[in-house]
């Protein structure tokens, strides 16, 4: 490997490891007496009149050391009201993930209840909630599952 490669490549992993971490902010927008629903405020991203975040069913009940969960990509067009869902990643209860998956589901009228509805007017009305935030889901967990 000649000098310029070694070195483009040096400075390419100083970076990375230098480099921030993604922002997160999770905050609850619904909860059954199975699931609690975070939506991540930092990751609402809005591109070509869609905007992007993270969705997170966490299991309601369970002990602090079980980190399994679900984040699903939701995307919501303002101009339409309509929504639908991206990728789902599956993490296992060391919260490391172990599932991926992707599917172009239609778009969809969102509706006014629901997960989705809040996740609109984040989106679309640039509303926010006011109650407590975590920085990670794992932070939600530790803290006694918003309860």
């Amino acid at each position: 490997m000649n000098l310029f490669v070694k070195s483009l490549a040096f400075g390419a992993a100083a970076l990375t490891a230098v480099t921030p971490a993604a922002a997160e902010t999770w905050s609850l927008v619904a909860a059954t007496d199975r699931n609690a629903y975070l939506v991540d405020l930092d990751a609402l991203a809005p591109i070509d009149g869609v905007v992007t975040t993270r969705l997170a069913r966490v299991p309601a009940q369970g002990p602090a050391t079980d980190l399994s969960h679900e984040t699903e990509e939701v995307m919501v067009r303002c101009a339409d009201g309509r929504s639908r869902a991206g990728a789902t990643v599956t993490y296992d209860v060391a919260g490391t993930e172990t599932d991926r998956s992707s599917e172009d589901t239609p778009w969809e009228a969102t509706p006014a209840g629901g997960v989705y509805g809040p996740i609109k007017s984040f989106a679309c009305d640039n509303l926010r909630p006011t109650g407590k935030t975590w920085p990670t889901i794992q932070a939600f967990i530790e803290d006694g599952r918003g309860g």
